[in-house]
């Protein structure tokens, strides 16, 4: 209860002076008047300490600019079904990708995507959207994307707010993790015998196809992989495929798997190790689109995916599983984000055998270089595959460390107290612990000098979301542009986060290709 006491104390007085220093600053122009029903809905239970502070702020600034709304922090349940039903006028919300494509910040405006948080809705985004994904080269494709993401940046369905960086505390035996902007998070050089972290929110589910969290994706990436990886520079690299190639009309890509890739030893696959097959991206392919999986969408423009969808036939073909370790995707038409889909833990590779109902809390499956050895909700254990096939530069066996545990820890004062304790090596420093740990220059404090910084730009967003068909008011346009008017960024960035964000300009965040330019 103490420690719950003095977290809250820490997060009220970032609070206040935040807003004492926003309020000695000159105020903005008048913005047109809001519906006094107005309400920002936002997520307690995700980044609670962060959000709270945020959407505070967010309405101070509000405030002062003559415009009042209120704030509905919910749980996690109640903020997702009122989403998903459209009961709401704003949110305050986080959004972030599994691969390096803008499209995945584009998705949400296009008419007929499976999820649409703003229910925006426009014909011309529509077919300029589509133009883009379509594009027959990379380049085009980057131009158009940048073209599309201003239409979206004019007409404000979503105000973007900034894009922060990551910070990882750690202890000195912790050299060698390694992370980057898409937050996959890489243990396996660590020179540690065991590795102990920490994730502040609650996991999902271990299952990759429905891997859509962060906490879920920081599990489950330790014991499965994908055809491709993204490197520490964001680079997509060769992983269960050792390369590729695209056909020159960008319709089709042949992979060429890695031999001698063994599964884990799971019950279901007996006493023998099963070796990586074509087969089994075939049947995790099809197992994808069969799971109503969140990225379900990434093959619709394989051939033959609808034929099965409808049951008509019994595989897709456009999955051409042509010899054990050559694998070719056909698509409908040139699609060049089709590779960096690849990226997303849903299409991670299971073995074919895989049963209907199999328990992935139990174990895993994967080849990934940890495996699953418990799962009890609030801390996942793995041990290090021994098979593992990858090494590291000089040739050594990775994973480098015997064993790692995942602790859900949602307190960070708790998982700061665990690693003074050593009982944690890497924990991520969160917003109540930016004024602990950090001087006036965003430095790590002299009494913290034992430990080490990691910090990684990342390439997400925390942004205002509108609900388009809302009746309060905030389809008005000239409403969002006051709004977006009355918020001051930078303030936000330096004031509540210590320099460690960037103040967005657009939907795309400003580190990515296909970023409008200024």
């Amino acid at each position: 209860m103490l420690k719950r006491l003095l977290w809250g104390l820490i997060v009220l007085a970032a609070f206040a002076i935040a807003i004492w220093k926003f309020q000695a600053s000159p105020s903005q122009s008048q913005p047109p008047a809001m519906s006094s029903k107005l309400a920002i809905l936002y997520n307690a239970e995700e980044q609670p300490g962060e959000k709270t502070v945020l959407a505070q702020l967010i309405q101070a600034q509000l405030k002062k600019a003559g415009m009042e709304v209120s704030l509905e922090p919910v749980p996690s349940t109640v903020y997702n079904d009122r989403v998903g039903k459209g009961e709401f006028d704003i949110v305050l919300s986080l959004w972030y990708l599994d691969y390096n494509d803008a499209e995945g910040y584009l998705t949400d405006f296009y008419s007929k995507a499976g999820y649409r948080l703003s229910r925006y809705s426009n014909s011309a985004y529509d077919e300029a959207y589509l133009s883009a994904l379509f594009s027959s080269t990379e380049a085009q494709k980057l131009t158009r994307y940048a073209a599309v993401a201003k239409i979206i940046d004019d007409a404000k369905p979503w105000i973007p707010l900034f894009s922060n960086n990551e910070i990882f505390l750690m202890s000195p035996a912790a050299q060698g993790f390694q992370s980057n902007a898409f937050q996959y998070y890489d243990y396996r050089q660590v020179e540690l015998p065991a590795i102990r972290t920490a994730t502040d929110t609650e996991v999902q589910t271990l299952d990759p196809a429905q891997t859509y969290d962060l906490a879920s994706k920081h599990i489950v990436t330790q014991s499965y992989e994908g055809l491709i990886a993204m490197d520490g520079n964001d680079r997509i690299v060769p992983a269960l495929a050792k390369s590729w190639t695209v056909s020159p009309n960008a319709d089709a890509i042949t992979f060429d798997l890695r031999p001698g890739v063994h599964f884990h030893p799971a019950a279901f696959l007996g006493t023998q190790l099963r070796t990586l097959t074509s087969a089994d991206v075939k049947a995790t392919f099809e197992r994808l689109i069969k799971a109503n999986s969140p990225y379900g969408y990434i093959f619709d423009h394989v051939a033959g995916v609808q034929a099965f969808k409808d049951g008509q036939v019994k595989g897709v073909e456009g999955f051409v599983a042509d010899a054990p370790l050559r694998f070719t995707i056909k698509l409908t038409k040139p699609l060049q984000t089709m590779l960096p889909w690849l990226l997303a833990p849903a299409a991670y590779i299971l073995p074919a055998d895989l049963p209907e109902k199999y328990d992935f809390s139990k174990e895993s499956c994967g080849t990934g270089p940890f495996v699953l050895t418990g799962w009890d909700g609030a801390q996942a254990t793995f041990k290090a595959n021994a098979g593992y096939w990858a090494r590291s530069q000089d040739g050594r066996a990775l994973p480098r460390a015997k064993l790692l545990t995942i602790r859900v820890v949602k307190d960070p004062n708790v998982q700061l107290l665990a690693l003074k304790q050593g009982q944690l090596d890497i924990i991520n420093v969160s917003l109540p612990l930016l004024d602990t740990l950090l001087d006036a220059d965003g430095k790590l404090k002299s009494n913290w000098s034992q430990y080490s910084l990691r910090e990684v730009k990342l390439n997400n967003l925390k942004f205002l979301g509108f609900n388009m068909q809302s009746t309060h008011g905030v389809a008005s346009l000239p409403l969002r542009q006051g709004i977006d008017s009355a918020l001051d960024k930078q303030a936000i960035v330096a004031q509540l986060l210590h320099g460690k964000a960037r103040a967005a300009r657009s939907v795309v965040p400003a580190e990515m290709l296909a970023a409008p330019q200024p």
